[in-house]
């Protein structure tokens, strides 16, 4: 396990789901953690817990309670989150939002929810984080999904989202290097959190029917996996050997998969025909 204590990570969304597993490995390694999202008594329950784990005088969790997509709340709040905690040698960008239904049902201010918490709270994070790590360099690692480079029936919005985070963090990539600071993208599959949950609610059969019998990583799982892939400096990070081998067909039989994609939803449709849902 490598040694983090000289290091500092803000994680957003770090109040649950994969940004608090992450922040859960950093400081079991030693790393100096901000936990940044919405919700303050979520944050607070959740540096309560971390601060169970680590050892000796010092706080190493600390939280900041603001919403990413507001640009003004990110540029008043993070730089004085820098005074105080020191600049980020890691940044996180895991703050977002899902929601799965079919195109017609999803309402205009729903997909703008999902764009500007999952795409623009990234690129406001980075606008105002990033000239801080300069100096001595780092890491950000941006959270994407499988839905961010495949396009999946019933994700129009989050995939929507996601591609721009794919889109984004390869752009920056090259941009960066020259500061010494390396971009990831994590892209897991369904992961057990609560923002699945929440999806789960209104989730099309068709979108169901394309997970099959899947059961979803856990967050811890793809924490670690987020952990090893940053450390070997890969910009793609793929949890599980599923996600890669969907990833690799991708690219590689692109027609191949959208008729595997095809046949599933058919399948599904007619099945809801004959229970008359269809």
């Amino acid at each position: 396990m490598k040694d983090y204590s000289t290091k500092i990570a803000y994680i957003t969304g770090g109040s649950s789901g994969i940004g608090l597993s992450l922040a859960r490995e950093l400081v079991k390694r030693g790393a100096k953690v901000v936990l940044i999202a919405r919700d303050r008594d979520r944050l607070e329950h959740a540096c309560n817990a971390l601060e169970s784990l680590t050892t000796g005088r010092h706080r190493n969790v600390s939280i900041v309670s603001l919403d990413v997509s507001n640009i003004d709340q990110v540029r008043e709040m993070l730089p004085k989150t820098v005074e105080l905690s020191g600049a980020p040698d890691i940044l996180v960008n895991s703050a977002g939002i899902g929601y799965s239904n079919y195109f017609e049902r999803i309402p205009y201010e729903k997909f703008m929810d999902i764009i500007n918490i999952n795409l623009i709270g990234t690129w406001n994070s980075i606008t105002v984080l990033e000239p801080y790590m300069r100096d001595k360099g780092g890491t950000i690692v941006n959270i994407s999904s499988i839905a961010g480079f495949l396009g999946i029936f019933g994700s129009t919005a989050y995939s929507a989202s996601k591609f721009g985070v794919i889109g984004l963090s390869e752009a920056l990539r090259g941009e960066l290097k020259r500061y010494g600071i390396s971009v990831s993208v994590l892209c897991p599959p369904d992961t057990d959190t609560p923002q699945l949950a929440e999806e789960n609610k209104t989730k099309p059969a068709e979108t169901k029917a394309l997970s099959g019998k899947a059961k979803p990583m856990s967050s811890e799982a793809v924490a670690k996996a987020c952990i090893r892939g940053m450390e070997k400096g890969k910009f793609m990070i793929i949890p599980g050997s599923s996600g890669k081998v969907i990833y690799l067909e991708k690219r590689l039989f692109p027609s191949l998969v959208n008729w595997r994609i095809d046949i599933l939803i058919q399948r599904a449709q007619r099945d809801l025909k004959k229970n008359g849902i269809y």
